[in-house]
């Protein structure tokens, strides 16, 4: 491994120069410190830096509290900052034990949350070349994607903060020559020799085997990462353009999804569907995503669950809906010019707007409440025209049938007055030329 035999002032100035590649005079780095080895090296190495380099330097230990130690840790890290003049926050969070995805995965869910509000520009992290490879080499025995053996980037935006790991390129044994020579302590994390965990079992298992076979694992490992990383920016590409292409409205062109290749279809729906904040299905998953969404009749009425959304075909068109939710809710409404509908249901506005929505004196002396659809309301439209059913409107609206389980309607006592989409019933608009109070459904 050549880096083995670089010198501690070697690293340093390495570490300078990737601070500078993306620091301005002035910006706020906050250091991810958990007081372990890496994270020691690292803020000893930023707290070097700061004053050639100008930049405002705190540090973050996030308090997992799950080992005894865990509060003796919180008081090491606010020590060896303090000695350095480093402003330190210790976050404490709750790791859900019970998580489905496994304790490693609850911590890291709770530790991302706590990094979310480090309140800097920047967040540096200690991940280091040993760190990078076996991350690959997780990520290939999950049978991921490219995106997923691109593994971790130099440099990330995450929110606000652009996620910094300045020695992803260095191995940890030139953290440990640091380290010495430095005459650093640090903290050992008794989990860190439980195999139990799979990255544990590989740093500990597998990778000494690799090492005495394949001396430059780690090499080859992180260039799979760069390689993979370009093939995914090109896949991204890729679907952004035919995203753009199949757009319809807020959802995308069925027919222009089926005339799609089945390996093009499946990167612009993943494109689609990460887009929307939702997870990436599994290959088999995604296909049958296809299959249902995509090739179904042009008529058909199609709706999947997916990571507590609904995608839906309609009309043409595959959407991502809030999925349909229970009925039997209610909410009154005593003249606000807002009411907020509760769980998830958005809110409802009112404008006073001449000759249209409810008339004020009406609105002042009614019993009104907001509730759901529960079947065979009517409702008058237009002056001296009969009542018509409201399942005809919505029909004759093209509403959906999922989101019209999820209208909020506005009834007088037993009286339905306003739907979404649809108006107003003409017993209470004002005359012409009025005050009404016109409600809008804002989701």
């Amino acid at each position: 491994m050549a880096a083995l035999g670089r010198s501690t002032e070697g690293l340093r100035e390495r570490v300078g120069r990737r601070i500078a590649a993306h620091l301005a005079p002035g910006s706020r780095l906050c250091a991810a410190f958990s007081g372990g080895l890496d994270s020691t090296v690292l803020l000893d190495l930023l707290a070097g830096l700061r004053e050639s380099h100008g930049f405002v330097l705190s540090a973050l230990h996030v308090h997992h509290g799950l080992s005894r130690n865990a509060d003796r840790w919180a008081q090491a890290c606010e020590a060896f900052a303090a000695a350095r003049g480093v402003a330190i926050r210790v976050e404490r969070v709750t790791v859900e034990r019970g998580h489905p995805a496994g304790l490693e995965a609850s911590a890291r869910v709770a530790r991302h949350a706590a990094f979310a509000k480090c309140g800097a520009d920047f967040l540096a992290l200690a991940h280091h070349a040993d760190d990078q490879a076996e991350t690959v080499l997780l990520q290939a025995l999950r049978g991921t994607g490219v995106k997923g053996l691109s593994a971790m980037a130099e440099a990330r935006r995450v929110g606000g903060a652009v996620w910094l790991r300045p020695l992803l390129a260095e191995p940890r044994e030139a953290l440990i020559v640091h380290a010495r020579e430095a005459e650093l302590e640090w903290v050992e994390d008794e989990s860190n020799e439980l195999t139990a965990f799979d990255r544990n079992f590989l740093r500990h298992e597998v990778m000494p085997v690799l090492e005495r076979r394949f001396p430059q694992y780690r090499e080859s490992l992180t260039r799979l990462a760069r390689h993979a990383a370009s093939a995914a920016e090109l896949l991204e590409a890729l679907a952004r353009e035919d995203a753009s292409r199949l757009a319809d409205g807020e959802g995308l062109s069925a027919n222009g999804l089926e005339a799609l290749d089945p390996l093009r279809r499946a990167n612009v729906l993943r494109h689609f569907l990460a887009s929307r904040g939702l997870a990436m299905p599994g290959d088999a998953r995604l296909a049958d995503m296809a299959r249902q969404l995509v090739h179904a009749r042009d008529d058909a009425r199609v709706l999947l669950l997916h990571g507590g959304r609904a995608l839906v075909r309609h009309r043409g068109r595959i959407l991502v809906e809030d999925a349909p939710r229970e009925t039997g809710w209610e909410v009154a409404w005593t003249g606000e010019r807002e009411v907020a509908l509760g769980e998830g249901r958005g809110s409802v506005r009112f404008s006073e707007v001449p000759g249209q929505g409810i008339a004020l004196e009406r609105a002042a002396t009614g019993r009104w409440r907001f509730a759901p659809r529960a079947g065979g309301e009517r409702i008058r439209l237009h002056p001296g025209a009969p009542t018509r059913t409201l399942k005809n409107l919505l029909q004759e609206h093209a509403i959906p049938a999922w989101r019209r389980t999820r209208l909020p309607l506005l009834f007088d006592g037993e009286r339905l007055v306003w739907v979404p989409g649809i108006g107003t019933s003409a017993d209470y608009l004002p005359p012409a030329a009025s005050p009404g109070l016109l409600p809008a459904w804002h989701p």
